[in-house]
């Protein structure tokens, strides 16, 4: 697996707050993450979630799905009592959403409203359902999917890394395919694109780095003052 990323400040926050790691070596997974709390305290938990759920990725293991979620909870839990010991990163934390990839399979663990789309036979599909409360509304048919883009409480998530001892952990099972695209992301880039504008995007533009770049710089056109952090992971093969 090869994989391709880029992360912009945006043009109002003061401090990237975003997080992320693509493979390194033998690995099979890349993660985002999407950190929140005062005092840059949202910079340290994203950052330190990311490094403990790789750490605990590159211990000996037999299930991935078991190593996947304990990788998540062991990252929950360094960013839990890191805040519990300093009163500036009290009650700071962190989104996380990471995909690991075998020659058949995907396996997706998700915390959070950073979402995984897969782009299959060139269609966007988004994989992973956000833990906002805009999605529990509409999910429950209260409100449209237009509508959740633009109400006043869409960014406010109901489950995220590092706020509570325990967390509960997403791990999807999917089919891996040859060609298949997996794409992760902060939602200062989904908040930004619709499905179809990624789908336009990633078969548009030439090479993957300049898929990540025009991802992002579209994000940016489209409004999105946020922090921006893109991860492509596609099956080629390192050296190719």
């Amino acid at each position: 697996m090869r994989a391709y990323a880029k992360t912009d400040i945006g043009p109002k926050r003061p401090v990237n707050e975003d997080s992320y790691r693509l493979p390194e070596g033998e690995e099979r997974f890349a993660v985002v993450a999407d950190g929140m709390g005062g005092h840059q305290a949202g910079e340290v938990a994203s950052a330190m979630a990311v490094e403990a759920f790789a750490s605990y990725m590159n211990k000996p293991f037999e299930s991935v799905e078991n190593q996947m979620k304990n990788a998540v909870l062991y990252a929950n839990g360094r960013v839990w009592h890191a805040a519990q010991a300093d009163p500036e990163k009290a009650g700071m934390g962190t989104t996380l959403t990471a995909v690991y990839l075998t020659e058949q399979d995907a396996y997706i663990a998700h915390v959070g409203d950073s979402r995984a789309y897969l782009m299959r036979n060139g269609v966007v599909m988004r994989i992973t359902e956000d833990h906002t409360l805009v999605e529990e509304l509409v999910l429950a048919g209260k409100i449209s999917p237009a509508e959740a883009r633009v109400h006043p409480q869409r960014n406010l998530i109901t489950r995220s890394l590092g706020t509570a001892s325990l967390v509960d952990v997403d791990v999807l099972h999917l089919d891996h395919r040859p060609g298949d695209v997996w794409l992760l992301c902060s939602d200062g880039l989904s908040n930004h694109l619709t499905e179809r504008q990624l789908s336009r995007v990633l078969r548009t533009a030439t090479g993957w780095e300049q898929k990540v770049d025009k991802l992002v710089n579209t994000a940016l056109e489209n409004g999105s003052t946020d922090n921006i952090t893109c991860v492509i992971v596609t099956d080629e093969e390192a050296g190719k």
